[in-house]
């Protein structure tokens, strides 16, 4: 799977790559608002992050070759030699960090596109578990601390469900974990486990929409932050009801043709 995803990232980027591991993940996405996103020009895409296989959804859909993502230094991501020049990765320490956000800065400065999850952790993927719209409410200020350094950027955001199967979210043996951050990530691991070897047997249908690109600096005398999650929770709602989805518990009844 590596292989193939690396060979098509050289030939079409980091785009083609993602959509090289979806189909032979057999993940299909559809998504909203492509139509929205700058062709050029610095833009800070901003997602949720129910995990998964998240941001390949996004950059499949994204128009452009000059997209950097950032994320944790995760085993997974390193297995793609050709796509790690894409990805910024985020170490744990704080001076690890500093630098991180330093060099995204430097991307958007430079004209280019860059999609970073605000939360910093996994979040309820809105699909198979309540509490998406709470979790927008603890983003991370580091959006803020990007577009101050890069004022001439836009920003964009993005939503993504669907991504985790819901018999992974149920099963049993997530229960050892007591927090619910702590369950998502070790169905996350189950889920990926076996696509990593069974690459057709999980069969999920991802959703994503972007909201309309705006400016990030100005925002009318308004908060960077509140624009932020005022935009998502309201891209949120706009998603959940455009794409009739309805969120259950996760012992309750799934979506309807699902």
């Amino acid at each position: 799977i590596a292989a193939r995803a690396d060979a098509e990232v050289e030939v079409s980027g980091i785009g083609g790559g993602a959509r090289r591991v979806l189909d032979d993940f057999s993940l299909a996405v559809s998504a909203r608002g492509v139509e929205s996103i700058p062709s050029a020009g610095p833009l800070l895409i901003v997602s949720n992050h129910p995990g998964g296989l998240d941001s390949l959804a996004i950059l499949s859909c994204l128009p452009r070759r000059d997209v950097k993502v950032l994320l944790s230094d995760v085993a997974f991501t390193r297995a793609f030699s050709a796509a790690r020049r894409y990805f910024i990765y985020v170490p744990p320490e704080s001076r690890g960090r500093a630098a991180a956000l330093r060099v995204s800065a430097n991307h958007l400065r430079a004209g280019g596109c860059l999609l970073v999850f605000a939360h910093g952790d996994v979040e309820p993927d809105p699909e198979v578990s309540p509490g998406a719209r709470e979790s927008i409410q603890r983003w991370s200020r580091s959006v803020e601390i990007m577009l101050r350094r890069a004022p001439d950027a836009r920003l964009q955001v993005a939503i993504v469900s669907g991504v985790l199967a819901p018999k992974f979210v149920r099963s049993p043996v997530v229960r050892i974990r007591k927090s619910p951050a702590r369950r998502q990530k070790l169905a996350e691991v189950l889920q990926l486990s076996q696509q990593m070897i069974f690459p057709r047997s999980v069969r999920t249908h991802v959703h994503v929409s972007f909201a309309r690109a705006v400016r990030g600096m100005e925002s009318n005398g308004e908060a960077i932050m509140s624009v932020l999650v005022r935009t998502a929770g309201a891209l949120l709602e706009d998603h959940l009801s455009s794409w009739g989805i309805r969120v259950f518990p996760v012992s309750g009844p799934r979506r309807p043709g699902r």
